[in-house]
């Protein structure tokens, strides 16, 4: 089974975006867990959420998580894995999260995320106030799962991709 980065942090974070740049720079397996939920769903998050509501999101999310982590087994490659910013709250995943060797933060300013999210495609981002209680909440599960905390605050892209990268090398080194 090869390395395995699993990303985390709220909505707007920068996790799909950094993930994607760090499996590059890695010549690793990206996935995006939203994206999978959608597919495995046949669904936006969205037109989940609106059929269906929260919990059978949740449900789905669970499931391809699971099936992420637990295909790994079957690859020699690395893999990045960006996770969707409520999949904290789910019991079972919070539980697997802090078994894992490798889960990185994104910590991005508040102000930030909430301009990042208000794309039509978060559906718990309509309201500002709401957003920031929402944050408030999973704030403390994010900090007790993560091994790498990363500010993103300020930061592009790349730069956050090569913060990553340049701890996880530095990691591998020091093993």
């Amino acid at each position: 089974m090869g390395p395995t980065l699993i990303l985390i942090g709220f909505m707007g974070s920068g996790k799909t975006a950094v993930g994607k740049r760090v499996a590059h720079d890695l010549g690793w397996e990206f996935h995006d867990t939203d994206l999978l939920v959608e597919q495995e769903a046949g669904s936006s998050i969205v037109g989940i959420f609106e059929r269906e509501g929260e919990p059978a999101f949740r449900k789905t999310e669970e499931l391809v998580i699971f099936r992420l982590l637990d295909g790994r087994r079957d690859s020699s490659a690395g893999t990045v894995i960006s996770l969707g910013g409520g999949a904290i709250t789910i019991h079972k995943v919070y539980r697997r999260l802090l078994k894992e060797k490798t889960v990185v933060l994104l910590d991005e300013d508040l102000e930030t995320a909430f301009s990042r999210s208000q794309n039509g495609k978060r559906p718990l981002a309509d309201d500002r106030e709401a957003f920031g209680q929402l944050y408030a909440q999973r704030e403390a599960l994010y900090r007790a799962v993560a091994d790498i905390e990363v500010q993103t605050r300020g930061k592009s892209v790349n730069q956050v991709a090569e913060e990553i990268v340049g701890r996880i090398c530095r990691r591998k080194d020091s093993d």
